[in-house]
């Protein structure tokens, strides 16, 4: 992988360069310290510390200035005779030969160790990148996959189940759908749907025990078969026979109420003669009455608070 950028691995900006003139200030003054001590010998010493640290902290070019300044200040101060420039032997000569050349060979192998890690940490960071952009491509291909077989799913179901299908919600998106032909039978009037949704239609008491299908808030009823109380015309309750499926999908819980048909049911007002159904394994509605025309369903209005 080409990196081109690998030899900015030091921030940009001037203060670098004042970084670097205050740690050979630290040197000069270290050495000036020792000086009584060490006398003439080892002059450089402290300056080529200097670079090296100039060097691994700001990069090539302070160190460069580092170096550059040392000279003239170490050969000054700490080279015999002292404080003098009017004399150059071949003692300044060898002193500063030897600083330039193990100086500018430690900077170097920094500068080079450093372009390294840098370059090191760029590449990891484009790995990184990729391998989150790999898995937010992973995550859409399952989105869609799952979409997909949520689509066939719920295709087969409503071509299978179509002529009973009275109710379909997502809470999530707030979907709701109820079949205009099973609203017509419960005379219930078309704004009170849009209100109240499926709750218009069920018995108070079975609407607070379906209350889940509702709100996005609480658990929804459990898949299965259930007894629900159903509004008439004549303002009294029928009980039919429902069955409840749930379809799960990344958008939502898809919830399907079915209506099973057969035998006309009788008006009931006893609350305990409303059961949930045993043995059951999905939650879709069914109802015992034939009193369903025989018009094909799935024609009426749906109920939208939201989009799917």
């Amino acid at each position: 992988m080409e990196i081109r950028n690998a030899r900015r691995w030091a921030e940009p900006g001037a203060k670098r360069y004042v970084g670097a003139l205050m740690v050979v200030f630290a040197a000069f003054l270290v050495r000036s310290l020792l000086h009584p001590v060490l006398d003439h010998s080892m002059p450089g010493l402290f300056f080529v510390c200097a670079a090296i640290i100039v060097e691994f902290t700001w990069g090539l070019g302070p160190a460069i200035m580092a170096m550059i300044i040392s000279i003239p200040i170490f050969d000054f101060f700490f080279v015999p005779p002292f404080r003098d420039i009017a004399e150059l032997d071949r003692r300044d000569v060898m002193i500063v030969a030897g600083f330039l050349m193990i100086t500018p060979l430690a900077v170097a192998l920094i500068e080079r160790l450093r372009r390294a890690q840098y370059r090191a940490e760029l590449i990891a960071e484009v790995a990184q990148t990729r391998y989150e952009m790999l898995l937010r491509a992973e995550n859409e291909r399952m989105v869609l996959s799952d979409s997909v077989q949520l689509g066939n799913a719920l295709m087969t179901y409503l071509t299978k189940h179509l002529d009973s299908i009275v109710y379909l919600a997502n809470r999530a998106t707030h979907y709701e759908f109820i079949d205009e032909h099973f609203r017509r039978e419960t005379g219930v009037a078309p704004e009170a749907i849009k209100r109240d949704g499926l709750r218009a239609l069920l018995h108070p008491d079975d609407a607070q025990r379906m209350a889940g299908l509702f709100s996005a808030e609480g658990e929804p009823p459990q898949p299965g078969a259930y007894n629900l109380r159903v509004r008439t015309r004549d303002g009294g309750f029928e009980t039919i026979h429902c069955e409840l499926q749930h379809f799960r999908a990344h958008v939502g819980t898809y919830v399907i109420l079915r209506v099973h048909t057969g035998p006309a049911v009788r008006a009931v007002t006893p609350l305990h003669g409303i059961t949930p159904a045993s043995g059951a394994s999905h939650t879709v509605c069914t109802t015992n009455t034939p009193t369903r025309p025989e018009a094909p369903r799935m024609s009426g209005t749906p109920v939208v608070s939201g989009g799917v």
